[in-house]
Parts: C-alpha cells; sequence; structure tokens
C-alpha cells in the first residue's frame, strides 16, 4: 500500500504545474525590456528590435524592426535560434476583459486601451511621453520617473504568488486582477485586470 501511494504521489508531483508570474520568467530567462539606459541596440521584447539614441543625457527610443514571422529577437538581432522564453512567454498580448484604460502589468510608462469590438475586446497599447509614468488613480500619465525611467523590480500590477491571486488596484479600488494561466506553448501565471460593475470598489472576490 505504501508503494502504491508513492507512485500516486510521484505521479501527481510529475504532472503539477509549477507555475510562475509571467514577469519572474522574464526576469530568469532572459533580458528584461527596459527603458533606454545606454545607447545601442537592444530587443525590447522577443519580437522588437529598438535602438536607444543618446543625446547629452537624453534618451530617445526608435523601433528598428519587427522580426519576420518565425524569427525572435535573441541577443540584439532578429534570429531563427531557440530560446525558451521567446517560444512560449514573452511580448503575451494584454487580455482584454472590459472597456476602459488599464496600466501595462510589466511598464510603470505603458497602458492599455480596450475597446468592444463585435463578439470580442481588443487591445491597443500606448506609452507615456519621455520621463513620465501612467497613474492608475487619474488614467493619465502625470507621474514624474526618477532619472526618468521605471524603478526595476517595481512592477505597476503586484506578482502573482498563486493561481486565483486577486487584488484590487492600488489607487484605483473597482478595479482588480486576478492571477490566471496564461501562455502559448509554456504556461505563465498572468494578472487578468477586469472592473466591478457600477463603480463598486473590489474586496476579497466581492464587488461591493
Amino acid at each position: 500500500m505504501k508503494v502504491l501511494f508513492a507512485i500516486i504521489g510521484l505521479l501527481a508531483s510529475c504532472h503539477a504545474k509549477n507555475l510562475v508570474d509571467y514577469r519572474v520568467a522574464l526576469s530568469k530567462t532572459c533580458e528584461k525590456p527596459k527603458n533606454c539606459t545606454t545607447s545601442g541596440l537592444f530587443c525590447e521584447s522577443c519580437s522588437s528590435l529598438v535602438a536607444c539614441i543618446q543625446d547629452d543625457d537624453t534618451y530617445t527610443k526608435q523601433n528598428v524592426k519587427t522580426c519576420d514571422y518565425g524569427e525572435k529577437c535573441i541577443k540584439n538581432k532578429c534570429t531563427t535560434a531557440q530560446d525558451p522564453f521567446c517560444d512560449g512567454i514573452a511580448d503575451l498580448p494584454f487580455p482584454c476583459q472590459a472597456v476602459g484604460i488599464f496600466p501595462d502589468p510589466f511598464y510603470c510608462n505603458k497602458f492599455v486601451l480596450c475597446v468592444q469590438t463585435k463578439d470580442t475586446f481588443k487591445a491597443y497599447p500606448n506609452q507615456c511621453e519621455q520621463g513620465l509614468g501612467y497613474n492608475i488613480g487619474t488614467g493619465l500619465c502625470d507621474i514624474v520617473l526618477p532619472n526618468g525611467v521605471c524603478p526595476d523590480d517595481e512592477y505597476p500590477i503586484p506578482l502573482c504568488t498563486e493561481l486565483g491571486h486577486s487584488e484590487a488596484l492600488e489607487g484605483k479600488p473597482q478595479e482588480y486582477f486576478i492571477c490566471k494561466e496564461y501562455g502559448r506553448s509554456n504556461d505563465v501565471m498572468y494578472p487578468f485586470i477586469d472592473v466591478c460593475s457600477e463603480a463598486k470598489t473590489y474586496d476579497n472576490y466581492i464587488c461591493s
């Protein structure tokens, strides 16, 4: 009987998913998308090659290339090489759940406009002007960033600690996130953002 339980436990452990927040997976497996702090080429995402142009103490970012189908941006160039992160986790489209303007979970200076289409929602990513961050409370780019860039390892939405982890957004309690599975070839956790109806506030899975 003990042997049977041991086998069952082993099988369960083999099939159990050890999911992590997609932002944690990103930081562990490849260079984190970032604002310009040095000049040169770098991969902003697994599909986007950008150039950072320095003019005295000011940096501007210019899109150089969107990698062709079948290619990924790895080590500052578009290539067909394999990469464990870019093959399944990177550059996840923002999953709109409702109409509105929402913070990008990764970047403090980006936000997403979600609009209603015929039978679903469509996401339109946006970025604040240089040196400004998105303010969840006001819905505006009115936060002056220290040194003009997003702080390292600080995210607009808290990291997912487990599936079902859910909290109201700081500064806008009628909006909330809930951590769900999300990925293509590699599953990860992602904070899906939603809104309570009729301007109700969210607390512990209840809109009231």
